[in-house]
Formats: structure tokens, sequence, C-alpha cells
């Protein structure tokens, strides 16, 4: 729950302060907010909340961009020249991915926008690479800021595919005469994207010395990688996997996505099984030979499970290509001709049916135990409905709309199934309202700094009340608020972690127990303003005073004075953290960087600004009949 508290301090500073927020108080001991990509102020579409309230909002950029990725999907495969019903197919396969639902779910938005700027992106370098003039080196620039400022990490396996799709069309169309023109769009497309990104990459690289990012090793940075048992999740996709190590892409999507492979010319065949297998050697992190030598280089890219994006979003595609050679094919069937890869495809269908009867069949009864029914009785189901499809359009009993049609159902059914399982909505009456008797009751106690070893007081309770909390969760951390965290809370742990104080001792969602054997330091609390502990359990601790005890669903959550602490609540200056401590800017610098942060986002704004005028006027331009006379 770190996008919702964003969405609305972005919201309070511009309705209540009417400032750009650059500072937040309220989490991490107090640390930049506009510098932070993960808090999207550089992204434009996150100043929608400043009309829309931050819950609302957040269920309307999840539909919004949803949507711009299936359109996006749609208009990059109709540029690859399949026929619609195959576009439809591929943008309802990706819109829906497995992936980027469960990354939904998680609460993983930023990878959700990420994932539908990426079609966007393939259009414009398609279309560079095809036509003349530089509009599209203008869109190529926007839609690669647009997926940057939506999700850093996703941008570097776009980028990487990007390229590579570039140069592959460009290896068909290389000309030295038109050579120069070409490398001319993209690098004017570069320059763009350093303008509208720099309000991001700028204040990021100002304040990377004091990151502990800088500090990851190969082992934080390997984290959630891919077994080789997750690639049974292809076909068996098992409720409850981590959605950083799910494989499931859809039995119709994977089936559909054979039959394109094959329709393939061989060097293209070729090229997907290369790059297909860089990426799974990539998403198995540690547990493969690839990542050892790379992952020096991509330490801040934590997490390799994440690089199976790339086939969540490329699978699709293939999806497409067999769908269009199946209409193909039932088109020549249906006037009487036979061509000769119908046997092949019959036989591999047959052998599906036989292999979806087998699989959900054994997952049903041997791993009964262990799996959902759901698991097998879907494999059944769609397997050998998918099966069944293909044998009769084959056959040529099924005309070419009804086949696509059929398509559509099915994997509608399968990733809306699928879906079901690891996305819900929640309201506020969940992650926040049971809360509220505890923050009434500490503002009542009008706290200085709040330390919680236990995370008693989620990151959107904080937002919501304003309180300001010695701890969190947020990736984006400073070295030296890491260290006096670690020193205060008594929490020793190795390795990165996303929360501070790291969670040590939890079992499941369960946080009752956590770090309840660390003996906090009160003195050093007490030096950065931690007036107040709230934990779920009793703390033994002579500087620690019981000053209440409330009930949080259903359980006690104990709050006690810091007696150790002396100062004024009132007064909080940016940054509120004691004087010359390692590993942190001093006030004066902290003021610096804040500018900065300032001047590049006016920059960024106003790079948006005439960029999105000169597309319009191109566009403009191009609908002119007067200028095709």
């Amino acid at each position: 729950m770190a996008h919702w508290p964003a969405a609305d301090f972005l919201r309070y500073s511009l309705h209540e302060d009417g400032v750009f927020p650059v500072w937040r108080e309220t989490t991490m001991a107090g640390q930049p907010f506009a510098a932070n990509p993960l808090n999207k102020t550089a992204y434009p579409l996150q100043w929608l909340v400043y009309f829309v309230p931050p819950a609302p909002f957040m269920n309307l950029m999840i539909a919004l961009h949803l949507f711009i990725a299936g359109w996006g999907m749609w208009r990059w495969v109709r540029l690859l020249d399949l026929r619609p019903e195959a576009a439809a197919f591929s943008a309802l396969a990706y819109m829906l991915a497995p992936r980027i639902i469960a990354h939904m779910g998680a609460g993983h938005l930023d990878i959700v926008y990420a994932m539908a700027w990426w079609p966007w992106l393939m259009v414009s370098v398609a279309r560079s690479v095809r036509e003349t003039g530089w509009s599209n080196a203008l869109r190529m620039g926007l839609f690669a800021s647009l997926l940057f400022l939506s999700d850093v990490r996703v941008s570097l396996f776009a980028f990487g595919v990007a390229a590579v799709y570039a140069l592959w069309s460009l290896g068909w169309k290389w000309e030295a005469a038109a050579a120069r023109p070409r490398i001319g769009r993209f690098l004017l497309a570069a320059v763009l994207f350093m303008l509208l990104t720099a309000s991001v990459t700028v204040p990021l690289m100002s304040w990377s010395n004091y990151l502990n990012r800088n500090n990851l090793t190969l082992a934080d940075a390997g984290v959630f990688p891919l077994e080789a048992g997750h690639f049974l999740g292809l076909v068996l996709a098992a409720p409850g996997v981590l959605q950083e190590q799910l494989t499931y892409v859809g039995l119709t999507v994977l089936a559909l996505a054979g039959i394109g492979w094959l329709s393939l010319p061989r060097r293209a065949r070729w090229l997907w099984l290369l790059g297909l297998g860089l990426v799974a050697l990539y998403a198995l992190g540690p547990n493969a030979p690839l990542w050892p030598i790379i992952a020096p280089f991509l330490l801040w890219f934590r997490v390799p499970g994440r690089a199976w994006l790339i086939v969540a979003f490329l699978l699709p595609v293939l999806a497409g290509y067999g769908l269009n050679r199946l209409l193909v094919l039932v088109d020549l069937i249906r006037t009487g001709s036979r061509p000769r890869e119908v046997g092949r495809l019959r036989l591999l269908a047959l052998i599906g049916v036989v292999g979806a009867l087998a699989c959900g069949g054994f997952a049903l009864l041997a791993l009964g135990s262990a799996l959902s029914p759901t698991v097998g009785l879907r494999v059944l189901l769609i397997g050998l409905a998918t099966g069944v499809v293909i044998l009769l359009s084959l056959a040529g009993k099924l005309p070419t709309r009804v086949l696509a049609l059929l398509f559509l159902v099915l994997t509608f059914a399968d990733l809306a199934w699928f879906g079901s399982s690891v996305a819900e909505w929640r309201g506020d009456d969940e992650w926040l309202d049971p809360f509220g008797p505890l923050a009434v009751r500490l503002l009542e106690e009008e706290p200085a700094r709040i330390y919680s070893p236990a995370y008693s007081i989620p990151n959107q309770v904080a937002q919501s009340y304003g309180l300001r909390l010695f701890g969190g969760v947020d990736p984006f951390q400073l070295t030296g608020v890491v260290e006096a965290i670690e020193q205060g809370s008594g929490v020793h742990a190795d390795g990165y972690s996303i929360a501070q104080p790291p969670l040590l001792g939890v079992v499941g969602d369960d946080l009752s127990q956590v770090n309840i054997n660390a003996v906090p330091d009160t003195d050093i609390l007490a030096q950065w303003h931690v007036s107040h502990v709230v934990a779920p359990y009793p703390i033994e601790n002579q500087q620690l005073e019981l000053v209440d005890t409330i009930d949080v669903v259903g359980e006690p959550t104990f709050v006690y004075a810091n007696l150790d602490y002396e100062g004024d609540a009132d007064s909080v200056p940016v940054p509120d953290w004691p004087l010359n401590w390692p590993a942190l800017p001093d006030v004066a610098a902290v003021a610096r960087l804040n500018e900065l942060t300032v001047i590049t986002a006016l920059i960024s704004a106003i790079s948006f600004i005439v960029c999105a005028g000169l597309i319009l006027w191109t566009r403009r331009g191009s609908h002119n009949p007067s200028e095709s006379e």
C-alpha cells in the first residue's frame, strides 16, 4: 500500500498547501518525495489525483491503463499486418495477462502503468523505421518517457526489446541513403527522452550517493528468481505463487503462441527461441549461469523474476500470429485446399488434447491435496476446449468469425478465471478504518515521531492522519536513516529490505510476533525525535511508559511514551534529523537537492507540453487536405 499514500500526499500538497511536494515527513523519518520514482510526481497522469480522490483515482488509473495496454497492443499487431481478429485476440490476452493482473493484485500499480505504454513504444519504433518525418521520433521519445516514469525497472526490459525490434526491422530495410535520417530520428527521441525524464533522473542521481541501494549485493539483487519448477506454471497455474515467480500466460494463449512460432520464417523462429531462452536464463537469476555475469551491472534492477514480464508482453503477440495463421488456413480449407502444415497442426492439437486430459486429471487426482481443484479443472476445461476448437477449425467445420469469437471467449474465460484468484478489490473499511481508533488516540498524545517494530501503523494510516513514522515500507531509502533505524530499533538483519525495520519473524501475514525479541535503544530513538512506540505486544523497557492499549482488528496494540524524548513536536524542520548524522546530507544540501528537484520538474513539465503540442501540430498537418494535393 504505497501508491495510495503517495497519491493522497500529492493531492493534499496541491489542494491544502498549494506547493509542489518535494519532501514528506510521514514515513522513513522524513525523505525526498518528488525525487522518489515510486511516488510518480513526474508521471503526467498521476496529476489526475488533483481532480479525483485517491481511492477512486487508483481504480480509474487501473482501468485506464488496462485500456491503454489493450489499445496499444491492437495498434502494434495491426502494424505487423495481422488480421483484425488476431489483433483483438492479442489485445485481450495482453490486457488480462496473468502477470499484469497479479502485479495489480499485489499493489504494483507502477508495473501496470509501464506495461500499458510498452506496445505504444513498439508502435512508435516500427513507424520510425518504416516512415519518414519526425513526428514518430517525438512519439517514440514520449512513449519511452511515459514508460520510464511509470516504472524505471520495467523500462530496462522494454528498452531492450525495443532495441532488438528496431535492429531487426532495420536489418530488412537498411539502405545507406536512408540510414542517416533514421539514426537522426532515434537520436531526437533520445534527446527528448532525457528532457522528459529529467524530473526523475537528475534528482535520483543527485540523491544516489545517500541511498542504501548503492550497497546492494548479488544476493540482495537476486531475490525472487524463477526456479525450474516454476516453468510447470505455464500449464498448472497454482494459486498462491508469488507474482514475481508467476509464469502462467493462459492455456489458449500458449497454444496459439506455439502455432504462431511454427508459422514464422526459420530465421525469425531462431530469434524468438534465442530471445525467450535468454529471458528465462535471466529470470532464473542465481539459479542459472547468466546472472553472475550481468548482475554486477544491474544491481539496482533487483528481482530477476521480473524479466518474465517480457514473456507476458511478447506471447500475446506470438499468439496473434498463431490465430492469424489459423484463420488463413481455415479460409484455404473451406475453399477446398489442403495446405501441407494442416496435418502437423492436427497432430499437435490432438497431443494437446491428450495432454490437457492427462495434466488436468493428474492435478485433480494425484495433486489434489497440494493444488486447488480449480487448477486441474482449468486445465481440463480450457485446455480441452482449446484443442477441440483447433481440431474443428482444421477440419473446416468453423467459419473464421466463429473461430475468432470462440478463441476470444476461451481466452477471456481462462484469464478472468485466473485473475479472480490473484486480485480483489478491498475498501477502506479493511485497510484504513480499523486503525482509526489507534490513530486518533495517538493524535491526542501530540506525538513528534512514532516507531513501530511490527508495522502497527501502515503507511496509508500515517498519511491519512498525519503521523510521522520512524520507519515504514519504501524501496527508496537513505543509508543514514536505515542505519539509525537499525541502531534505534535493535533489529539487525543482513541484506536489503524494503521494510524498515526489517520484519523478522513474520509468519505469512501475521505480524504479531515480528521483532518481538529486539531491544530498542530509547536514547537513539529520542535523538531522532521518536516520542512514542507502538507495538502489538508488551515491551519491557524502563524508559517506555505504557500510555494506552487500543484494540485493532480484535487484537491489543500497546502505545508507549518514550521517557528519553524531550522536544517540541510542533517544530518540524526539513530535514528533521540529528545534526551531523553519518551518511546523511546537511540542511543546506537537502535544500539544494530539493531546489534542483523543483527546477528539473519544471523543465520536464515544459518539455511535455511542447512535445504534446508538436505531436498535435504534426498530426493536424498530416491530415490537412491542402498539403496532400
